[in-house]
């Protein structure tokens, strides 16, 4: 067996520390990894997260405050990245440039410019080329798999609109930094419909309001409510809703429209641990699997209760690619193309919902 990825979180925040026992439980599993450190810049949060999670596990798991730091300790030899997004690319070039291969969360940069100049840069040698896996986690989630099946399988014919929804109960939580709510929550699902369709959107047009969530957040943000309309080639489009006010509990949703069916993923109910895969066709009755997701037993983030065992997946994707050298299924590419998307919607949004082509 081939050495265990010895991997540090970087970033242990409200996802990052999932993602650093999500690392723990795979070691425990498969013993195909470690946690070997934890590194935040803030305070003693790294100090502070590694004794929480060291009563987890033997081996001892490193405090650092920076990346710097880390690459000189030379304990590490991969790496998740959970930062602030403005702190992303600065913590990963180094890990990169060190010869480590890591996972990133979304976005891939804070903006369009800079996320270019850093695919630039990562395609200057083919060793930081295929270094960074970009963290899309819809992608390893099962019920939108078994959807995506389903779709290529060719059961609802050709597909001509999907639509993407997700809406949170509540604000983000103070001090949260927010790019604007388009930039900040729709980058999951514009990388969804690309990944389901197998293409990218060709024009964009979007639409934003604030209507509630405004009054009663700390956060400050340009709109609390927001839509947007991409079209694909051969007359297909994918419509997004996001939104900070779906004030009854955390709405997450996919529903594709075919010539001969529908094939809909997850709806707003009372249990938000079941997730229901149905279709309905012409030629047949309506069908059902339910997929139940990952019961935590603590209190977590909304989004960890819909995508529990996706963000594990994606940790367990992350390492196997690392120890047989595999080229990651998701990449800056994939984030560099969310991000252009969501700028020229924000283009739109600021020409009163014009249609703008993508710039790719």
């Amino acid at each position: 067996m081939k050495e265990p990825l010895r991997a540090a979180a970087v970033g242990v925040g409200r996802i990052g520390v999932f993602h650093a026992r999500h690392l723990q439980e795979v070691a425990r599993e498969s013993g195909k990894c470690s946690l070997v450190a934890v590194v935040d810049r803030y305070g003693d949060t790294a100090k502070r997260v590694a004794e929480q999670l060291q009563t987890e596990q033997k081996e001892k798991i490193h405090a650092f405050q920076s990346v710097e730091a880390l690459v000189e300790s030379g304990v590490a030899t991969g790496a998740v990245i959970a930062s602030r997004t403005e702190d992303h690319e600065s913590d990963t070039r180094p890990l990169i440039n060190a010869g480590l291969r890591v996972l990133l969360e979304k976005p891939l940069t804070y903006s369009v410019d800079s996320a270019r100049a850093f695919c630039d840069h990562l395609a200057e040698r083919p060793d930081r080329e295929r270094a960074l896996m970009q963290a899309f986690m819809r992608r390893f989630d099962a019920p939108l798999i078994y959807a995506k099946q389903l779709l290529d399988g060719g059961l609802i014919g050709e597909v001509f609109k999907i639509v993407s929804i997700l809406e949170d109960d509540a604000p983000p939580p103070t001090g949260y930094n927010s790019p604007g709510l388009l930039r900040d929550m729709s980058v999951h699902n514009i990388d969804e419909t690309i990944w389901l369709l197998g293409r990218r959107p060709t024009k964009v047009s979007a639409l934003g309001a604030s209507v509630h969530n405004h009054k009663v957040t700390t956060v400050t943000e340009d709109y609390d409510d927001g839509f947007m309309q991409l079209e694909f080639a051969e007359d297909i489009i994918a419509q997004i809703q996001v939104t900070r006010n779906h004030v009854a509990g955390y709405r997450n949703e996919t529903h594709i429209y075919g010539d001969r069916g529908l094939i809909c993923v997850g709806r707003f109910q009372e249990d938000p641990l079941v997730v229901n895969v149905e279709t309905f066709t012409r030629s047949g009755g309506p069908t059902r699997k339910t997929f139940q997701m990952r019961d935590f037993g603590i209190q977590v983030p909304v989004f960890l209760e819909r995508f529990g065992p996706a963000y594990k997946s994606q940790i367990e994707q992350y390492v196997q690619c690392c120890l047989e050298d595999q080229p990651f299924p998701v990449t800056q590419t994939d984030g560099l193309n969310a991000l252009q998307v969501t700028e020229s919607a924000v283009q739109s949004l600021c020409n009163d919902g014009a249609s703008v082509p993508i710039a790719y």
